[in-house]
């Protein structure tokens, strides 16, 4: 969330840890290792220059925890399966301006994967106005 209307610079972070999250729902697929989901996400970043603002991994499994093993991380090399439960919420944290993250859960199928949290990740839906 952010309140009021965004600087340009603002919505230069947002759209960057957007495309950071958009490769890890497009990497997060059966038969994959975490390391490589990890590999994707920062890839994106690095294009971006933006790898030195990451300050934790990608995501993490879900099980009888909120955050458990296997991680989406460059040393975990868990193979990913179907049935598996993952967050997807890599973050951008920029000194005096703000942290950027969007967490998403995300079911590992036969076939690619499926968001299950559907709450909305365009920055317009997610400003409140100013008074």
């Amino acid at each position: 969330m952010h309140v009021g209307e965004p600087t340009p610079e603002f919505e230069r972070y947002f759209a960057a840890m957007l495309a950071a999250q958009d490769a890890g729902l497009a990497a997060l697929r059966a038969g994959r290792p975490c390391s490589a989901v990890e590999a994707d996400v920062q890839a994106v970043l690095a294009d971006l220059d933006l790898t030195h603002l990451i300050r934790h991994h990608t995501g993490h499994a879900f099980g009888l925890e909120g955050h458990e093993h296997p991680f989406l991380d460059l040393d975990d090399h868990t193979v990913i399966e179907p049935g598996m439960i993952f967050s997807i919420e890599p973050g951008l944290y920029v000194p005096g301006l703000a942290g950027f993250r969007h967490s998403d859960t995300v079911l590992v199928t036969e076939d690619g994967a499926e968001r299950l949290s559907l709450y909305p990740r365009d920055l317009p839906s997610l400003l409140i106005p100013a008074s």
